[in-house]
């Protein structure tokens, strides 16, 4: 069955007319049905605002002509039909079994009142006729008339099949006025294709039905989910609690949703290891700076060196800032220029693979022992060359000590082409963007500054 048929026979009269005439005809015309003049002289009136006058004078003039052609019967007056007597053994007797099994016929008949269900046929046609209904023009139906229409669809749709539910979904979706029930309904729903189809192509669903779908939600829906527009912090935050990396994808590359900044460190675990989720969050341009560069730690080569170009800039003000911030110890204040023997004893312990390496190095930046640590154990090198531009140490002393390092078997620094890599990096790097940088790290490592909790 389609609902999306051709609705010009629903263009001669109001929606509302026959909704309500077969109501009426339910009830004492005589008490119930207005009067052609009670419905133009009160514009006020509930009548008035639900009808059209054109659609009020058609109903009364359509229920009077009914009522007429109906006979009318005297309950006083009518006489009672009385039963055949037996009037002898033979044909009489015949006619009183006759009599009384018609009387019994009778008796068995059920009661006008009491109605069964209503056949497939009937059901599908009042469906494509409430629908019918939803659809018309704006100025063929009122709002509360499509949602009166939207509301009574709700007691059909439970006994038409998953084949019409999903037809009807594709038309209900693309409507702009519809019974927040019945929105609900489609999208609720438990078949998969009835409710992907409202989620794809509904303009507007509530924040309350999308909470519904997405524990419980199958990855399609989550994706379809994640793709629509002006999502809201608390359905992001949904989406990323239930941890399918499709749907987060989706998320992450959707512009218009709005993430905030614990969800961005909720993902940073979430993310590790995935090549297109740590792609799509570090274009995200909402990505706070403090979560980008601890990031640094679970990227690779090329995402470090993208990350270390987006987020580390060199102006007049950064050098202000480091300088207010280490007055109030709002950034730790890193310490001055150690002597060649205090370098000399830390490259020593980096290139033996020393465990008091780390200590000498927090010793000497004035940083957390954690900090060091992760710097000094990094098998890509950044973290050190950043420590070293941090203490103000020239290009060829970096030069000798990565030579050294990479040498040794004892170090985690490996490779011999990383030593160019590392000495571009080192090159390109200021001294006040490596002490922005060891800021962030040791924040991380202190709880806080942006990573208070």
């Amino acid at each position: 069955m389609s609902f999306d048929g051709d609705i010009q026979a629903a263009t001669g009269a109001q929606p509302n007319e026959g909704l309500i005439a077969a109501t009426l005809l339910q009830c004492d015309p005589v008490r119930v049905i207005p009067q052609a003049d009670e419905l133009v002289s009160d514009q006020n009136s509930l009548v008035d605002r639900l009808l059209t006058s054109a659609a009020s004078l058609k109903l009364a003039e359509t229920v009077r002509s009914i009522l007429a052609e109906i006979p009318e019967i005297d309950e006083e007056t009518a006489e009672p039909v009385e039963a055949p007597e037996a009037v002898d053994d033979g044909a009489g007797s015949k006619t009183a079994k006759k009599s009384k099994s018609e009387d019994a016929s009778t008796e068995q008949k059920p009661s006008p009142d009491k109605k069964g269900t209503p056949d497939k046929e009937a059901l599908e046609n009042a469906s494509r006729d409430l629908v019918a209904i939803m659809i018309l023009p704006s100025g063929q139906a009122q709002p509360q008339e499509r949602f009166f229409a939207g509301d009574a669809l709700l007691s059909v749709l439970q006994h038409l099949p998953p084949t019409d539910l999903t037809s009807l979904a594709r038309t209900v979706a693309r409507l702009d006025v519809v019974s927040e029930r019945l929105r609900t309904y489609l999208v609720t729903h438990p078949d998969n294709d009835i409710s992907c189809r409202m989620l794809k192509d509904a303009h507007y669903i509530s924040d309350v039905d999308l909470l519904k779908v997405i524990p419980e939600g199958s990855e399609q829906q989550l994706r379809l989910i994640a793709r629509r527009r002006l999502l809201n912090v608390v359905v992001c935050d949904a989406i990323i609690k239930t941890g399918n990396a499709a749907a987060i994808l989706e998320l992450l590359r959707n512009a218009e949703s709005q993430l905030s900044t614990s969800a961005f460190v909720k993902l940073m675990p979430i993310v590790v290891g995935n090549n297109d989720l740590e792609s799509a969050l570090c274009n995200r341009k909402d990505l706070p700076q403090a979560v980008g560069l601890e990031m640094f730690w679970q990227g690779g080569q090329n995402l470090r060196r993208y990350l270390l170009t987006r987020f580390l800039t060199e102006s007049a003000a950064l050098g202000k800032v480091m300088s207010i911030g280490m007055k109030v110890d709002a950034i730790p204040a890193f310490g001055g220029k150690p002597s060649p023997e205090d370098i000399e004893t830390l490259v020593t312990q980096i290139e033996k693979g020393d465990a008091g390496a780390a200590a000498t190095l927090s010793r000497y930046c004035r940083i957390t022992s954690e900090t060091a640590e992760r710097i000094v154990n990094d098998p890509g090198g950044e973290p050190i060359t950043v420590a070293f531009k941090c203490l103000a140490q020239p290009r060829l002393v970096m030069a000798q000590a990565l030579k050294r390092w990479v040498e040794s078997k004892k170090c985690p620094i490996s490779g011999e082409k990383r030593m160019v890599e590392l000495h571009a990096q080192f090159d390109g790097m200021s001294f006040n963007k490596a002490r922005m940088l060891l800021a962030y790290w040791d924040w991380a490592a202190r709880e806080t500054g942006p990573f208070t909790t």
